[in-house]
């Protein structure tokens, strides 16, 4: 029982607090208070589990915020552009057309961190300029509106099962590919010993650049799905979603040194923090403090770990 409370710790904490927020706050318990956050929380879950490929292989993307911006301006700039020659099939060109350039950036970080050997801090780093740029040079700086009312379908404004859905496919999918496939065994080996993984015969290097690319593809659906939920583009949206990914990838166990996390794991971090906001707004709680309860809670995850890892001979002086 303790070996699975500590691999599942993140689902058991996400347990108890619901059901302490429950029992004490009767409001958080409506349908309509928790279609709220069931609303709120696919575009930071796709996100983050995308981000969790990269942490398991030892690496962050830190663009991920930026890329879900350029896709939403790609995707809108796409669909306004057909729609008003009357071309067939704007909404579909548009999604393909947001997810191409969000891979192109994912393959070009992940070039730059597996072959180039720059730190896939430093990479993600400046790939998060650039598609910040880009998303404003294309857009000049102006928000995109006036989508085609059949768009509205994938951000959940006509029902809010449906991105939910979409993220509940897309985590099932990538825990598929974790657990049961070699690739999956592959990400885990780099994040646990890049050298052993190299010479077991693992092909580290174009691993990591598909794991790159992954999240890219990921951090570029959420933003497609924000960009259809509000019914606008704007090129500095997204900001901050990054570091939110990194932290619901944290507080679902995921280790930042690398071989260890899940996707699900992933899932119930986001869960825990959109439940940490929404209780604040409950309470009606400033949301600068929500960004201290959370980073906190972050730091405190992270130490957790470190010692952990320590004290287990995992990580040493």
């Amino acid at each position: 029982m303790r070996r699975f409370l500590a691999k599942h710790s993140p689902l058991v904490i996400l347990a108890v607090l619901c059901l302490i927020i429950a029992a004490l706050m009767p409001n958080f318990r409506k349908p309509g208070n928790i279609k709220k956050v069931a609303y709120r929380t696919p575009v930071f879950g796709i996100m983050a589990s995308g981000e969790t490929l990269v942490i398991l292989t030892g690496g962050i993307d830190l663009s991920v915020g930026s890329l879900a911006a350029l896709s939403g301006v790609v995707n809108a700039k796409t669909i306004n552009a057909m729609e008003a020659r009357g071309l067939p099939g704007a909404v579909t060109a548009g999604i393909a057309a947001g997810l191409a350039v969000a891979a192109l950036c994912g393959a070009i970080s992940g070039f730059a961190t597996a072959y180039g050997k720059i730190p896939s801090f430093i990479s993600t780093l400046g790939m998060m300029m650039i598609a910040r740029g880009a998303a404003l040079v294309i857009t000049g700086g102006v928000p995109v509106r006036g989508f085609p009312d059949r768009f509205a379908y994938l951000g959940g404004t006509r029902g809010w099962y449906i991105p939910v859905s979409f993220m509940a496919v897309i985590v099932a999918l990538l825990t598929v590919l974790l657990v049961a496939t070699r690739f999956g065994r592959a990400v885990y080996a780099i994040g646990g010993n890049s050298q052993s993984a190299r010479l077991s015969g693992i092909p580290v290097n174009r691993d990591r650049m598909i794991v790159f690319i992954l999240c890219a593809l990921l951090a570029g659906f959420a933003g497609i799905v924000e960009t259809s939920r509000v019914d606008i583009a704007a090129p500095t949206g997204a900001e901050g979603y990054e570091l939110e990914a990194v932290a619901a990838c944290v507080i679902g166990g995921a280790s930042l040194m690398g071989g260890e996390g899940t996707v699900i794991g992933a899932l119930a971090g986001t869960l825990i923090m959109q439940i940490l906001v929404n209780l604040c707004n409950l309470l009606h709680i400033e949301t600068d403090w929500q960004k201290i309860l959370v980073g906190t809670l972050v730091i405190v995850l992270v130490a957790y770990d470190t010692h952990r890892k320590r004290k287990s001979g995992l990580l040493k002086e």
